[in-house]
């Protein structure tokens, strides 16, 4: 039995083409599901895969003989003697030092001598190359239809941060000058505004009214961003890891820049912010960041998967 690990909602984003394929494998696994309140998974997330088929799998009773598929970051389990498969999460989390044992799924061999770099190499288990699992869906995940085109979108800044200046007046006051000026850019080329955010950012009222196509993350997979992208003339945000999911897909993206000290304390972050910040081409972030785009990463994650189960 394979045992997919479970905590927050965005991991399906991460895991979602990996159990696509594992599925039309006609491999056996199911859920390890341990929410821990911060965007808990929700009923509808796992409708695609069928409830009657994939069970879930209490923790407790994971066994030796046993496989474990995650996301890879901190709040990852270790189970002893049960072979882990771990996924890097997005940008924040590429640079997690991961358990020595643990197989991990790296993107291109730049994301792995970058973290073997910082973390030293890993010669107990393979260390394979298998691209970005995420970028897998835009290949079938149908665009936004209501929307009406053509459209940019402006990804809000996250006001739940312990970071003085975004949460004092002046920051807040900067913040909806800077999104009341997009929002009349796009009025003056004839484009609609549309707002992406989540929940825990926070949104102050006047940005919720901005737009009448605002956006959470409605769906996780197909991902409501990865969506509003497809057809998207331009993305707009604060330093968002948005920027890597705009560059894959060639989509202009518009950084304004301002403290990230909720992350920006990672070790190697200094390096990996010019892949968020404006500094990097769209060719650039492609054929040196993240290698292949073929829509095939989880189906090579399932082929490591495959070796162990």
């Amino acid at each position: 039995m394979i045992g997919v690990y479970l905590r927050r909602r965005s991991d399906f984003k991460v895991l979602g083409s990996t159990l696509d394929a594992l599925t039309a494998r006609g491999l056996e696994w199911g859920w390890v599901l341990q929410a821990d309140g911060k965007e808990d998974p929700q009923e509808a997330d796992f409708e695609r895969w069928g409830r009657a088929r994939v069970g879930r799998i209490p923790s407790n009773t994971i066994n030796v003989g046993s496989v474990l598929l995650a996301a890879d970051a901190e709040y990852v389990p270790y189970f002893a003697g049960i072979p882990t498969i771990t996924i890097p999460y997005h940008w924040d989390n590429r640079l997690f030092k991961s358990r020595d044992d643990w197989i991990v799924c790296y993107t291109s061999e730049k994301h792995r001598l970058f973290v073997q770099a910082l973390w030293g190499p890993r010669l107990k288990v393979p260390s394979p190359i298998v691209g970005w699992t995420e970028f897998d869906q835009t290949l079938w995940a149908p665009p936004i239809p209501e929307i009406p085109r053509p459209y940019g979108v402006l990804y809000t800044m996250k006001l739940r941060v312990p970071e003085p200046w975004r949460n004092s007046l002046k920051g807040r006051a900067w913040y909806r000058f800077t999104c009341e000026m997009v929002k009349e850019c796009y009025r003056q080329w004839g484009w609609t505004l549309v707002v992406k955010s989540r929940a825990k950012h926070g949104d102050p009222g006047w940005l919720r009214n901005l737009s009448p196509y605002y956006y959470l993350d409605d769906e996780m997979y197909p991902h409501t961003s990865w969506r509003l992208l497809r057809d998207a003339k331009e993305a707009v945000h604060f330093c968002s890891g948005v920027a890597w999911q705009a560059m894959a897909l060639g989509v202009p993206h518009r950084t304004y820049r301002l403290p990230i000290p909720h992350v920006d304390h990672l070790p190697g972050m200094e390096i990996l912010e010019v892949t968020y910040d404006g500094r990097l081409s769209p060719e650039q972030f492609r054929n040196e960041w993240i290698g292949v785009l073929d829509g095939k990463a989880g189906e090579r994650v399932a082929d490591v998967v495959a070796r162990y189960a």
